[in-house]
């Protein structure tokens, strides 16, 4: 995780010096890199469920809040919805491939990290209000949830 925290970093780095180009970049190297980590989710000897819960499922919300305010600074709101929709669908998968071994407390932290998404989409459906379009698209992130209901998407 070290590899992805100091990506991130100057993937903020950049993003703050109003270098969107290298910042999505950098933001996409990160969701890459935590790409490489997910395979192990589902092999035969997956990290704990606790791990993924507390480091790798924040570090994905995170890669992709970043590629969506990025995509916003730069007028780009098709792609910030895209990738608000894709971080969404991902961190529902890996909440639905741990829904066998996790406990309650783990279920409440996967819907604190769906919230978060969740609640950017109502900032960026806020923004948007005008591009009925690009609401549709976020319909599904605005719906009620429960973690314990989770499906394939």
């Amino acid at each position: 995780m070290l590899t992805w925290q100091n990506t991130i970093c100057e993937g903020n780095n950049a993003f703050e010096n109003n270098r969107y180009i290298a910042a999505d970049r950098l933001y996409q190297d990160c969701l890459e890199h935590l790409a490489s980590i997910g395979g192990f989710i589902t092999s035969n000897t997956p990290p704990p469920p606790s791990w993924i819960i507390d480091q790798f499922v924040p570090a994905l919300v995170v890669s992709y809040l970043n590629l969506v305010d990025s995509s916003m600074a730069q007028g780009k709101h098709n792609t910030a919805c895209d990738f608000l929709v894709e971080g969404y669908n991902v961190v529902c998968d890996c909440a639905h491939c741990l829904m066998n071994t996790t406990e309650d407390e783990n279920h409440y932290l996967f819907s604190k990290h769906l919230s978060q998404l969740q609640h950017h989409s109502f900032a960026v459906r806020k923004h948007l209000a005008q591009s009925p379009s690009l609401l549709t698209k976020l319909e599904k992130i605005s719906e009620p949830y429960s973690v314990t209901s989770l499906t394939y998407h």
